[in-house]
């Protein structure tokens, strides 16, 4: 009877040594993977706050966070995260990131800045699925048309008046995209009410 063929234990050492490389390797470029995903998601989340946090801030507003749950007011069951903007030990203004609004075609998700004293300090769309040439021109690199809020308050437009142009609002519509203007409209107008509501919770 012949003799079964012996296993090379060099081999064996051998593909040992090659699969625990390829783990390894595997290992490390799926965490500069993720790495490199979550530092580019930081910076463009800085980089739209940079845009609509209010005031002269010098604290880390990344770092400066809440989570609050408002699907009433804030569009989404999801929680969502509230970036706080200090000059050393004086609260200066938050935004909400992300809200959520219906819009014709789908959800457009939005980063609203409010000042402490309740002014809308800038509006930004961070995504929208709506038609090209007509609700897409939502988004700020598309129009100004978003660019409109900055600086608005109940003071400044009564909150009766916070609906666009053609049912007697403050705000005009969007050409061909009212579902789109009014839905915006909205969602920025409930963003104050949660703003006025929560008060002080906002900023501990």
């Amino acid at each position: 009877m012949a003799e079964p063929d012996k296993i090379n234990p060099l081999l064996i050492i051998t593909w040992v040594i090659v699969v625990m490389f390829c783990l390894l390797l595997l290992t490390v470029t799926n965490q500069f993977t993720r790495d490199r995903i979550a530092d580019n998601k930081q910076q463009a989340t800085r980089k739209i706050l940079q845009q609509i946090i209010p005031g002269q801030y010098n604290n880390d507003i990344l770092k400066d966070t809440i989570e609050i749950t408002e699907p009433g007011f804030l569009g989404t069951d999801r929680p969502v995260t509230v970036y706080r903007s200090r000059n050393g030990e004086t609260p200066l203004g938050v935004v909400l990131y992300p809200v959520i609004t219906e819009g014709y075609k789908g959800p457009i998700e939005l980063g609203i800045g409010i000042s402490r004293d309740g002014n809308v300090s800038g509006v930004r769309v961070l995504r929208e699925d709506e038609t090209e040439g007509l609700g897409a021109q939502v988004h700020q690199n598309k129009s100004d048309w978003i660019l409109s809020f900055s600086g608005l308050s109940y003071n400044a437009v009564p909150r009766e008046q916070w609906d666009v142009s053609s049912e007697n609002g403050y705000f005009d519509q969007i050409s061909g995209a009212t579902i789109t203007s009014r839905s915006v409209i909205n969602a920025v107008r409930n963003t104050l009410d949660y703003h006025d509501l929560a008060g002080e919770n906002l900023y501990k």
